[in-house]
């Protein structure tokens, strides 16, 4: 496929193959930084989130990002451990998976308590956990780390896979969505897409169950492209490190509901470890027709 920057009327045409946006003017005789996204939201959310950060990373190293994301959880993976991009950003156990395998290199992480959580109606006739067998619930994706964190509780108090009706939902803002308009019974998300629903829907539904902190551990992974010449990857980590400081990256965790943006501490990359083999498991699986 041509990658080649696009015209933005041409933007939305063009989601389902990955290419999200050129930002800003192009660097002279330079190519663009080419910077993947987990399509945890809908590209509608994920592409204006993001742009504050494409734009600082601009101005910092003088070059053109793009944004890119995938048609799914799956394919953002595939794509990230060939490896394709210069920068990505995805989910903690896929970072660390795609540093063990693919090379790339940790740079920094945006801060923010990683939590699965259940939501429901508040409305609705579900008040406890065990009313959630028979079912339906919308997953995004169990390859993420929320819905492997979520799942494995319920499994703990008695409800598998086989005691609920999985309804796969685009991102983790529409499977919410999708229990506000009744389509599903329950939804399990991260505790952050809370923030990408509108005040008006996310008003009808209620936190029905959220699991344990984990603060030994990142909650998104910000890499780099493991051939990234030295001072490019000082640059980029220097430059994402002082973006909580500008009026963008100001604007970008008020958005996304991030804390702060932090530098990798290596003793909690190791920490994620645990997640892999169920991460490689599921990715083995072949999806169904």
């Amino acid at each position: 496929m041509n990658h080649r920057p696009l015209a933005p009327r041409a933007l939305k045409f063009l989601l389902s193959l990955g290419l999200l946006l050129s930002m800003g003017p192009l660097a002279a005789q330079q190519p663009p930084l080419r910077m993947a996204l987990i399509p945890y939201l809908s590209p509608n959310v994920l592409v204006p989130l993001f742009q504050p950060l494409a734009r600082h990373f601009e101005k910092d190293t003088g070059r053109a990002v793009e944004l890119y994301t995938a048609p799914s959880i799956r394919s953002h993976v595939e794509r990230i451990l060939r490896p394709e991009f210069d920068i990505i950003f995805t989910a903690p156990h896929m970072g660390r998976l795609s540093q063990l395998d693919a090379d790339y290199v940790p740079i920094g992480s945006f801060e923010r308590p990683l939590k699965g959580i259940i939501t429901v109606r508040k409305s609705g006739p579900i008040e406890n956990v065990d009313q959630l067998k028979g079912r339906s619930v919308a997953i995004n994706d169990r390859l993420v780390l929320n819905s492997i964190l979520t799942l494995q509780e319920l499994e703990k108090r008695g409800i598998g896979l086989s005691d609920i009706k999985v309804v796969t939902a685009a991102s983790q803002n529409s499977a919410i969505l999708s229990v506000v308009t009744g389509d599903v019974d329950a939804a399990i998300t991260v505790n952050f897409a809370l923030g990408q629903v509108p005040p008006d829907k996310l008003q009808q539904v209620r936190v029905l169950f959220e699991t344990g902190d984990v603060p030994s551990m990142p909650s998104t992974l910000i890499l780099v492209h493991p051939r990234m010449p030295k001072d490019q990857q000082s640059k980029l980590r220097s430059s994402l490190l002082r973006f909580a400081e500008t009026a963008e990256g100001k604007q970008f965790l008020a958005a996304s509901s991030y804390n702060n943006v932090v530098p990798i501490n290596p003793a909690h990359l190791k920490n994620l470890d645990i997640y892999l083999p169920e991460l490689r498991r599921l990715l083995a699986i072949k999806p169904g027709p």
